[in-house]
């Protein structure tokens, strides 16, 4: 602390009271970075933690109305078009494993460069019909300019409804009618 108050000190005598004002405006953002940082970090199971079995299942399946090798082509044509990277498929599994980058508007407070979400799909057969069992996992990436170079924090499996409900929404207007 007493460090800071001669610099503080140092700063004022050398450039005036704009300076001061200047130091002021930016230890009052520094401290507003931490709350805008963690609503940032919501919905992931770092912070709210791990939901239980029944949460889960609610939370990562979805029952299609067509078959699993149907279901499995349509939810390959709908990652490329949403512009993810298949980064594993295994039709025989009905495994696809994709990473969607959602990059970030940049905020002075926190330079988030944007959002990395894993996404595991695995399409299992139900009789006639089939059913997509989804999980996410969030990490969140930021450019630093002191190392020039990205730093990656991993968030862990993604708690938050909406992206589950987006992506099943979007599977089935992928459907056929």
């Amino acid at each position: 602390m007493n460090n800071t108050r001669g610099f503080i000190h140092r700063i004022v005598c050398r450039t005036g009271a704009l300076s001061l004002a200047v130091v002021v405006c930016a230890v009052l953002f520094s401290g507003c970075a931490s709350n805008s940082y963690l609503v940032a970090r919501r919905g992931t199971s770092v912070v709210d933690g791990m939901p239980d079995a029944q949460q889960l299942d609610s939370l990562t399946r979805h029952p299609m109305t067509v078959g699993a090798e149907e279901c499995y082509a349509l939810l390959f044509d709908l990652l490329q078009r949403e512009g993810c990277l298949i980064e594993s498929a295994d039709k025989a599994s009905g495994l696809i494993v994709a990473r969607q980058v959602l990059t970030e508007e940049p905020v002075i407070i926190v330079p988030m460069a944007g959002e990395i979400r894993r996404l595991s799909f695995v399409v299992q057969p139900a009789h006639l019909t089939s059913e997509v069992r989804l999980t996410v996992y969030v990490s969140h990436q930021w450019y630093l300019d002191d190392a020039s170079g990205f730093t990656t924090e991993e968030l862990g499996l993604s708690t938050d409804p909406e992206i589950y409900r987006s992506w099943f929404e979007k599977l089935d207007r992928a459907v056929p009618r």
